[in-house]
């Protein structure tokens, strides 16, 4: 059996009042708190942010929120934060809402730290300018990071990575420094409030997750698929298997949302040793340009890139653990799903530009297929996922 890497440095608390239970942990990490967040849809309350108030006032922590979170964050986003914060002293960040809120509160935190050091240094060189994501081994920031996620899909709760806007390159990257969050609190509870789009949005970007990282190369240079990864997203990819149906019927049960939440975790967990592949590169320039959740975005090419394959053997297993008879099958109930929540109208000049732009800024992307791509491949993939919405 080949070597592999297997990396998880956050401690986790899941189920229903997981903060409440075990809220004792607070008192590890100091007297005052950042809270980053975002704006929630009018008629859902943000009841993880009121948890967590609540029981800041109970002990006396002293708090600031920030809930301006953007949507996959720009860089300058947390440089905004950072600058409303700067002067507050704080000694650690939590972060509640979805993985932009989460990724925000890791970029937040690395940020503030590292700006100690050095203040007139660049967000973005501090971001993307120094080490590399799976070389370290430790958090590279001094300043303790905890979450609690809204929704399930993301799995920042588990990952050591934020990725973050580059509005001067029109693409999402995520950042190179390596930030675990110390503690993660997963309450189904909060993602059992969710509109059905945000349900949606988060199990395909979950699915997307586990199904990216279980098929890539086993051997690429980056990140490569192993026998842990692989082990975890069998056992998500069977929660998926038995609330998939009720997802799509809208008529999920209070024991779906707990798999939901758990499979989320697990994904997360399993694509951090792995990475993802080619459709959540596809997707960047749907959440760039159109602002569709980045869930949706990674979805709507999940299953054309599986029905890509010459070699459907190299994804049969993994479909079948998802419980599909084959790739078109898996794509049909991908297709089914985006569907009923993506609207945008795209041009064939557009997929084209798109597809230049993959071939040269996702290199390790291509690199890590298992089947070689060529440009035509990644247009043909862009064609029949995007066929709905093409308008020329």
């Amino acid at each position: 059996m080949d070597g592999f890497r297997f990396d998880v440095q956050t401690s986790v608390y899941y189920g229903r009042n997981a903060l409440q239970e075990h809220q004792d942990i607070f008192d590890n990490f100091g007297k005052k708190a950042v809270i980053v967040t975002s704006q929630f849809i009018e008629g859902y309350e943000n009841i993880g942010l009121k948890d967590v108030k609540a029981l800041f006032d109970e002990r006396g922590i002293e708090y600031k929120v920030i809930d301006y979170t953007i949507p996959n964050p720009p860089v300058e986003n947390i440089e905004q934060m950072y600058e409303d914060t700067k002067d507050f002293d704080f000694d650690f960040v939590i972060g509640i809402g979805g993985g932009s809120s989460l990724d925000a509160a890791k970029a937040l935190a690395q940020l503030t730290d590292w700006r100690k050091d050095d203040p007139e240094k660049s967000a973005v060189d501090i971001f993307f300018g120094n080490g590399r994501p799976f070389d370290n081994y430790k958090n590279m920031c001094r300043i303790p990071v905890i979450t609690m996620p809204t929704t399930a899909g993301t799995g920042s709760e588990v990952t050591g990575g934020a990725v973050l806007t580059r509005n001067d390159i029109h693409t999402k990257i995520a950042m190179n420094q390596w930030l675990y969050p110390e503690v993660s609190f997963v309450d189904p509870r909060y993602v059992e409030h969710s509109p059905l789009f945000l349900l949606d949005t988060g199990v395909i970007d979950a699915l997307a997750h586990g199904v990216e990282g279980a098929i890539r190369q086993k051997d690429h240079i980056y990140a490569a698929s192993n026998i842990m990864n692989e082990g975890l997203s069998k056992i998500a990819f069977k929660l998926f298997a038995e609330f998939k149906d009720n997802l799509l019927n809208d008529t999920l049960t209070a024991e779906d949302y707990d798999k939901i939440s758990c499979a989320s975790m697990i994904q997360g967990v399993a694509f951090m040793q792995s990475c993802t592949c080619i459709p959540h590169g596809l997707g960047y320039p749907l959440s760039h340009y159109y602002d569709v959740c980045h869930g949706l975005s990674c979805g709507i090419f999940l299953g054309e890139w599986l029905k890509n394959f010459k070699d459907q053997s190299l994804v049969q297993e993994v479909v079948e653990d998802c419980g599909f008879k084959n790739s078109d099958e898996f794509a049909d109930y991908v297709r089914a799903l985006t569907n009923r929540d993506v609207e945008l109208e795209v041009t064939d000049a557009e997929i084209q530009e798109w597809t230049d732009a993959f071939m040269k800024q996702q290199v390790w992307r291509l690199e890590s297929n298992p089947e070689e791509l060529t440009r035509e491949d990644i247009y043909t993939i862009y064609r029949r996922a995007l066929a709905k919405y093409i308008k020329d």
